[in-house]
């Protein structure tokens, strides 16, 4: 018997992008134990529901190669919207349970009847107050899809040689032959233009053609479908298709996940901006998604801390990870979800940048937003052998050396970080 973990990624989706990994040293950490890992590569902005169809047909196909066998349990863990991907996977599979015609839905079925955990790691499930700052029309219309298109068809256009060019123009431009005290997106950008072409060999060369025909794609697949922003807004937006971040009653889907006999739990993230820097980038995402948060995306609310699990703190709606509100990542109650003191992108590995001198073409971990939460190497490892002892069907608050539980009783609540 295999315990399969499946983690999935989130907005803007992949598994590897250049020199860029979405879930970055999380095979480092968890190579000491029997999992099998199944990295699932996502598309980047497309609809909740046609990610899940997807991810379904992702499992279905892997049960299908005999990589998934009977009396082997399946895990899955989302990271950001990857969670509410989970979570539309699993309500089409009570869709498919409850159909009257089930003809051609039998493997689909039987990968269901494997599945024993699901984790959901950062996931806005009642949406963002980040994306409705930016799912208005006029900025969807005029800003982000042309931008997309612009990248898309610039990328199109320059073809390996010129995109590896503007990168290192780019990059002079910038730093003027300096680099970023913690390498963050924008160095990630740049490695990853770089690393578009190659002269050092056949092979090298190869791995270069790869990687650019992969960024265009990605930026095809962004250009084409931002329907992503409409599933991640608080508010349903016209005609958009039903995402489960405009369920506001989980009582459903929490006993569809019992009666199969499926764990679940939430990773809650937060961090806090940077005093005196104003114009840095985390600061302004922390802002955009504390400004004037929606009572819909939650309440004020006690959250037990994972690496401290006797103390709790308490939530208000304005608290964020620089991109999501972290009451929206509590569900379905916060006896089920678990506060971790980190950004969005800590949590996947990128809390620090990459300190290999010569390691242009190859996979980095970057610093992504560059905050101040304090998420470290120690921190990402517990985090992880966390989640893993989770799949062993431990719980949380186990220790994971003694195996012992810690209890909850009379947790001193703090008011900050």
């Amino acid at each position: 018997m295999n315990r399969h973990l499946v983690l999935v990624p989130g907005f803007g989706g992949f598994d590897a992008l250049g020199t860029l990994r979405y879930y970055e040293g999380v095979t480092g950490v968890l190579v000491r134990t029997p999992l099998v890992l199944h990295y699932f590569p996502n598309l980047p902005t497309a609809s909740v529901s046609t990610r899940a169809e997807q991810l379904l047909a992702f499992l279905h196909e892997r049960w299908r190669r005999n990589e998934l066998r009977p009396g082997d349990e399946i895990h899955l863990v989302g990271h950001s919207t990857g969670g509410l991907d989970l979570r539309q996977l699993l309500l089409r599979y009570r869709e498919l349970e409850q159909s009257s015609d089930r003809s051609g839905d039998g493997a689909a079925l039987e990968v269901l009847r494997h599945i024993r955990s699901v984790q959901f790691l950062s996931t806005p499930h009642r949406g963002t107050n980040l994306a409705a700052q930016m799912s208005h029309p006029l900025i969807r219309a005029l800003l982000i899809r042309p931008l997309l298109r612009i990248g898309y068809e610039t990328v199109r256009g320059l073809r390996e040689r010129g995109t590896a060019l503007s990168g290192h123009l780019l990059r002079g431009v910038l730093f003027r032959g300096r680099r970023l005290e913690s390498a963050n997106w924008i160095d990630a950008f740049l490695d990853t233009l770089q690393a578009s072409y190659s002269r050092e060999g056949a092979y090298p060369s190869a791995l270069a053609r790869a990687s650019y025909f992969e960024l265009l794609r990605w930026l095809l697949h962004m250009a084409s479908d931002s329907s992503a922003l409409s599933d991640l807004n608080p508010t349903r937006l016209g005609n958009a298709p039903p995402s489960p971040a405009h369920e506001d009653h989980p009582e459903s889907e929490r006993r569809f996940l019992d009666e199969h006999g499926i764990r679940y739990a939430s990773i809650v993230t937060v961090a806090r901006p940077k005093t005196g820097r104003r114009l840095d980038l985390f600061n302004q995402l922390y802002s955009l998604t504390a400004d004037s948060p929606v009572a819909r995306l939650g309440q004020a609310q006690a959250v037990q801390k994972l690496m401290d699990p006797r103390s709790a703190r308490m939530l208000t709606p304005a608290d964020n990870d620089g991109l999501v509100n972290t009451v929206s990542q509590v569900w379905p109650d916060a006896a089920s979800s678990y506060l971790v003191e980190a950004d969005h992108a800590d949590v996947i590995g990128h809390f620090q940048a990459d300190t290999r001198e010569d390691s242009r073409g190859s996979l980095k971990r970057y610093d992504l937003l560059n905050s101040s939460s304090g998420f470290d190497a120690l921190a990402f490892e517990a985090l992880w052998t966390r989640i893993a002892a989770f799949v062993e069907g431990r719980a949380y608050h186990e220790d994971v050396k003694t195996h012992r539980p810690t209890s909850r009783a009379s947790m001193p609540i703090d008011a900050h970080l």
